[in-house]
C-alpha cells in the first residue's frame, strides 16, 4: 500500500509529548500547555531534535533528494546535518520544507578512494512562509569499500 500524507508537516501537541517522553526530557514547556504561556510563549514548543520525524510526513511523490543525485547507495555515508533554528518551533504550526542549493566537490579519502561530498541546503517554513530552520545535510559517497587500516 502507497504511503499517503496531507501536504506540510504539521506540529501538533500530543506528539511533542510523545517525544519529550521518548527522549526522556521532563521539561514542563515540552508537556503542559499553561506552563508554556506561563514562560510566555504562545504554545508548547518542540524539542530541538523533534524535527527530525519530518522524514515520516514526505511522501512519495516527494523523492528523495539523496536519489537525485544520482550516487551508489551502496557507498553512501551521512556526513552530517547542521540545524539554525531561525525561531523556535511550537505546537500549531506547520512545516514546509523548501530545497535549495546543492554543492560538491571531490576529495582524496584515506581509506575508501575519492569520495564525492555533497551539502544540500534547505528550509523549512511554517504556515505563514516565514523561514524558522535551515538545515544543511552533508552526504559522502566514497570511492568503494572503506579499507581498514
Amino acid at each position: 500500500m502507497a504511503k499517503i500524507n496531507p501536504p506540510g508537516f504539521p506540529i501538533e501537541r500530543g506528539k511533542i509529548h510523545e517525544f519529550a517522553n521518548s527522549i526522556e526530557d521532563d521539561n514542563p514547556l515540552f508537556h503542559d500547555l499553561e506552563a508554556a504561556k506561563t514562560a510566555g510563549l504562545p504554545s508548547v514548543p518542540a524539542p530541538p531534535t523533534f524535527t527530525a520525524t519530518a522524514a515520516h510526513f514526505s511522501g512519495p511523490e516527494e523523492g528523495s533528494a539523496i536519489q537525485s543525485l544520482g550516487l551508489d547507495l551502496r557507498f553512501v555515508l551521512h556526513g552530517g546535518q547542521e540545524l539554525e533554528y531561525v525561531r523556535p518551533v511550537f505546537a500549531g504550526d506547520v512545516l514546509t520544507s523548501r530545497q535549495g542549493e546543492t554543492k560538491s566537490f571531490v576529495k582524496e579519502g584515506r581509506r575508501g578512494g575519492k569520495m564525492k561530498i555533497f551539502e544540500m541546503h534547505s528550509e523549512f517554513v511554517d504556515q505563514n512562509g516565514e523561514v524558522v530552520i535551515k538545515m544543511v545535510n552533508t552526504v559522502l559517497q566514497t570511492g568503494g569499500v572503506v579499507k581498514d587500516d
